[in-house]
């Protein structure tokens, strides 16, 4: 066991109290020759003596550490780099400010205004907020300061900002992009277990939108929902459709179904358009490159982080709700329409 501070005062034959002042600068009212207070900090020296931060911190009222939690974690080495432009975004701010970020599992909404309000947390930044009553009601029990990644304002407590993307305009990049390819039989596919998360929902109700405003209806055919690894798109393709693009919710979903198109032969993009979304670097990396919809993600980080420091000092936001704008990145996923796909679909 380390040195205490009462080890410190025995030794250096002074108050406890007066060792707080010099070490930890409490006691407004102590005061402390210079010689007696470098005295004390030779002492503390020789002895070994660690601080404890977290004690300290909690006697101010604060933890300096910051909950990030998500919904649905996927894997962070998998290939797709969305985690890892959101962690650097985050943590480039709270590292910077002398923060600690711990990652929290998905919390039960019935019992999670307890695990937010145990005062072991400043703040939460909450990546990918599911829109539901209970979780609403969660975080306004926690009176916690809170971000929320990818949801809407309508849809978070009054203590909570939401930043987000352009979910519907990107999707309407992605329509615009592939009728001006000629491409008007498009599918959008989702993802089992990501049906609700707000982003899926925002590109999917994007999707619809663009397809209805260019006079193309989408039928319930036209909106297909698949597993993780894609690997019902063999079946799917196997049965002909008339589809000759694929609009995919994000580009981890969209690099496992290049994956699998590959593996049964389909050449893409001369028989299959496909586009993504979220366009990390790694978008370049798949056969062929993706071409997929670039959401700032690590800006979006960065803001968020700095929102949420803001609302732990007790500033008022700007506004409750932030939406970044995005833009899409061509590349060799996607081609105009072939005769042969409209002669043999």
């Amino acid at each position: 066991m380390g040195a205490t501070i009462k080890d410190i005062a025995k030794a250096a034959g002074v108050s406890s109290a007066t060792v707080s002042k010099v070490l930890h600068d409490s006691g407004a009212n102590i005061r402390v020759s210079k010689e007696r207070a470098e005295h004390i900090r030779e002492v503390a020296h020789k002895l070994n003596y660690v601080p404890n931060v977290l004690a300290r911190n909690l006697r101010k009222g604060a933890t300096r550490n910051i909950g990030l939690v998500f919904e649905n974690f996927g894997s962070i080495a998998a290939g797709p780099l969305y985690y890892a432009e959101m962690f650097d975004g985050i943590t480039s701010v709270l590292f910077a400010e002398h923060y600690r970020l711990t990652i929290l599992p998905e919390i039960d909404p019935d019992t999670g205004h307890k695990e937010l309000a145990n005062g072991q947390l400043d703040g939460v930044i909450w990546c990918k907020f599911v829109e539901n009553q209970a979780t609403n009601q969660m975080l306004r029990k926690a009176a916690l300061p809170c971000v929320a990644l990818n949801t809407l304002e309508t849809n978070v407590p009054p203590n909570a900002v939401s930043v987000m993307c352009d979910n519907l305009g990107g999707a309407e990049l992605v329509v615009d992009h592939l009728t001006q390819l000629g491409h008007t039989q498009i599918a959008f596919v989702n993802e089992i277990r990501e049906e609700e998360t707000p982003d899926s929902i925002g590109r999917l109700s994007g999707f619809i939108r663009s397809m209805n405003e260019r006079g193309l209806a989408v039928h319930q055919d036209d909106i297909l929902t698949w597993s993780f690894e894609a690997t019902e798109f063999v079946s799917w393709w196997a049965k002909k459709p008339p589809h000759t693009a694929l609009f995919i919710w994000n580009e981890g979903q969209a690099s496992r179904v290049l994956r699998r198109a590959l593996d049964a032969g389909v050449e893409i993009p001369r028989e299959l358009s496909v586009v993504g979304f979220d366009s990390t670097a790694f978008s370049e990396t798949t056969h062929p490159p993706l071409t997929a919809v670039n959401q700032p993600i690590r800006e979006m980080a960065r803001y968020a982080a700095n929102v949420l420091l803001n609302l732990i000092s007790g500033q008022v936001p700007e506004s409750h709700s932030v939406t970044f704008p995005v833009t899409l990145d061509v590349r060799g996923s996607t081609q105009a329409l072939t005769q042969s796909r409209v002669s043999n679909p």
